[in-house]
């Protein structure tokens, strides 16, 4: 019982930094000849998931799908022309899952998808609702190439309602790299946009209880062909927004 990574999104945005030398007042300090500008971080954050499309993994290996509750995704991007840096911290959730293992054995679990660090990738600003953006249905919005990585934790799991015990700290072995590519709106109102991401789940390690079962684990659930799929809304943008 497993699942996804998450991945995923993005988003981003709007402004523009730049630095210029001054001179220095008689008998005060002259500013840096080379001194760097700061950089340019404009907030953004996005839900994850909703009534229409909830986050959702499918595991390949049992044929079953784990829905998630709504998540956020909060980051900020690097500027608001051409191609932009832009980073993100993935939250959502723990969640019960429940598939059937061998084709007849019921089993369920707790899965929570651990963040290895922040996303991060590229957004390419557009504008234009009646250009660029029509997809979008907003003035602004940008293609983005996105990749979380995330650990995926099992715990509390139930095989034919006997407890199987996987021990405190039961999870991939390595973190799942789940990468999204979608063109999402950057400016307000904006409608949910369905995203989708095809993912590897890395084997098990440390599922230790009675005995180690993460070979077990490893054998039901991972491997390719993994999708994750989930509505992306745009909460806020700039204003408003966590610096």
């Amino acid at each position: 019982m497993m699942l996804t990574r998450f991945a995923l999104p993005l988003v981003l945005a709007v402004a523009a930094f730049s630095l210029g030398a001054a001179q220095a007042a008689p008998g005060g300090d002259a500013p840096a000849a080379n001194a760097p500008a700061a950089a340019t971080r404009i907030p953004f954050g996005f839900t994850l998931g909703d009534a229409q499309q909830p986050t959702t993994s499918h595991v390949a290996k049992l044929g079953s799908d784990i829905a998630f509750p709504p998540g956020t995704f909060d980051g900020a991007l690097g500027g608001l022309t051409s191609t932009v840096p832009i980073t993100g911290k993935l939250a959502i959730p723990p969640t019960d899952g429940y598939f059937v293992a061998f084709r007849f054995m019921a089993t369920t679990g707790r899965v929570e998808i651990v963040p290895d660090g922040d996303a991060a990738g590229t957004a390419t600003v557009h504008t234009g609702k009646d250009k660029d953006c029509q997809a979008t249905q907003t003035n602004i919005c940008a293609d983005t190439d996105v990749t979380a990585k995330v650990f995926i934790k099992l715990s509390d799991v139930e095989v034919d309602g006997r407890p199987l015990d996987v021990g405190a700290d039961c999870r991939t072995a390595q973190p799942a790299a789940v990468t999204i590519k979608a063109l999402v709106p950057i400016s307000l109102p904006a409608p949910p946009v369905k995203v989708t991401s095809t993912f590897t789940t890395p084997p098990f390690a440390g599922c230790v209880g009675h005995e180690d079962v993460s070979r077990l684990l490893t054998g039901l659930v991972s491997g390719p062909g993994n999708t994750f799929v989930s509505n992306l809304t745009l909460r806020c943008f700039s204003t408003g927004c966590k610096a």
